[in-house]
């Protein structure tokens, strides 16, 4: 995908990590020099701001500049992104753009959710963003608003499970038939290793295969992530989300990556 992609990640089933991936995929690209804009437009239940440490720096959110009551640079916060790797001389910028509650969002009726696509448009293009990556909740409406008038590609998550598969073959399908989106992506999350090896959890070949999508990369579980972000903190730098997250940042770029490039030995002979 070129630079400006504008980007949705979505899924249908809860609790499979889609804020989580957002935001590794978010630092990455911005580690890579590019600035990146993340939008948390998971009303039910936002957590960027949290898992980013920006709480307190929040004035302003998705609701206010769709009305027109901030600018872009007001509605947007910087966040912590990865450190640049090498080649890179420079990080560029990651800037989040927080959510409201839902109560807030509906209290404006339809109206509200028609004017999404037209909001997230004129952000890119006042804040300047070489990408844009749109964190949505597990409902069909706002990723559908997103899908038929902004995205260029969707990236649906899922975990191992079969209801977390099959969410995301009924997610893809969904966004596949809306008026303009036609590049779906699935992204692995929370890929257990150890446990597709002993066959107890399922192979990335079989979740391929069962949701009907090319995939654009796995993140491994990483089971000390959740107490970094309840700290506010990014991945640990040994952490093996950093290197997953690169290469899918990679691809997004139109690189050429090997799905476990950079990790450990043992990751790469992840049972398939």
């Amino acid at each position: 995908m070129k630079k400006g992609t504008k980007i949705l990640f979505s899924s249908l089933k809860g609790g499979v990590g889609k804020s989580t991936a957002a935001s590794l995929v978010a630092a990455a690209l911005a580690g890579d020099g590019y600035r990146t804009v993340l939008v948390d437009l998971d009303f039910r239940s936002r957590s960027l701001d949290l898992m980013s440490g920006v709480t307190d720096k929040v004035v302003f959110t998705f609701d206010d500049y769709l009305l027109e009551r901030c600018s872009a640079e007001a509605a947007l916060v910087k966040m912590p992104a990865f450190a640049p790797p090498r080649g890179v001389v420079k990080a560029g910028e990651l800037l989040l753009c927080a959510a409201c509650t839902e109560t807030v969002f509906e209290s404006g009726g339809d109206g509200m959710y028609e004017k999404i696509g037209e909001a997230l448009t004129r952000l890119a293009e006042e804040s300047g963003a070489d990408y844009v990556i749109c964190d949505t909740g597990a409902d069909s409406r706002i990723p559908m608003a997103v899908a038929d008038s902004f995205a260029d590609l969707a990236v649906v998550v899922s975990e191992q499970s079969r209801t977390a598969v099959r969410a995301a073959e009924m997610t893809a399908r969904r966004l596949s038939e809306g008026e303009s989106m036609r590049s779906v992506r699935l992204l692995i999350n929370n890929f257990d290793v150890e446990a597709a090896r002993r066959g107890g959890r399922a192979g990335i070949l079989e979740m391929i295969d069962g949701c009907s999508v090319r995939c654009i990369g796995v993140i491994p579980e990483d089971r000390g992530l959740a107490a970094r972000q309840d700290a506010g903190l990014l991945p640990h730098k040994s952490s093996p989300v950093v290197p997953a997250a690169r290469n899918i940042a990679r691809r997004l770029q139109g690189i050429e990556t090997p799905l476990f490039s950079g990790m450990k030995r043992e990751r790469r002979r992840a049972v398939l």
